[in-house]
């Protein structure tokens, strides 16, 4: 599109505010109630669910995530034997979910994107760093999160609107 300007990471970021938290003593229970409810809460018309909430240690800093996949991980026993995981999927469940958040949760990574880099250096580190999601910053403070649904979200839309203009 002739003279627009590519938008930056703080135009398509997901705000802080919008995601789910837990803090790294709460147990898995209580954060898979927290991960349930905002994955089906986000279910409706427009709106985008979260695979993943944010994990914040006592003095309120972004430290790690928890999602789905971490806490499907946590169930996996060792042993290849077939028949010692007979019968051990319920008991499994309930163990885990006393453990602490902190003990199954995904470090944040340290990368960051800054509020005004653009689309094109969020695509280049969540690719190229195999991440799920970046922290952005803006004046030292994390405000948002850039996923690549928000970058597939851009990207499309772009597309549609050229198409039909």
């Amino acid at each position: 599109m002739p003279g627009s300007t590519d938008k930056k990471v703080r135009d398509i970021m997901l705000p802080l505010q919008d995601y789910a938290t837990v803090f790294l003593e709460n147990s898995l229970r209580d954060a898979m109630f927290v991960l349930k409810n905002t994955f089906y809460s986000g279910c409706m018309a427009g709106s985008q669910s979260h695979r993943s909430i944010l994990v914040f240690d006592t003095k309120k800093r972004l430290v790690g995530t928890l999602s789905f996949r971490d806490v499907i991980s946590s169930l996996q026993i060792m042993g290849k034997d077939g028949r010692a995981r007979e019968g051990k999927f319920n008991r499994l469940c309930l163990n885990q979910a006393s453990k602490k958040v902190k003990d199954v949760m995904r470090p944040i990574s340290t990368k960051r994107l800054q509020a005004q880099d653009s689309i094109l250096e969020a695509i280049d580190l969540l690719m190229n760093q195999d991440l799920e999601l970046v922290p952005v910053e803006e004046k030292g403070n994390i405000v948002g999160m850039v996923r690549a649904v928000e970058i597939f979200r851009e990207v499309s839309e772009l597309v549609e609107k050229e198409m039909f203009s």
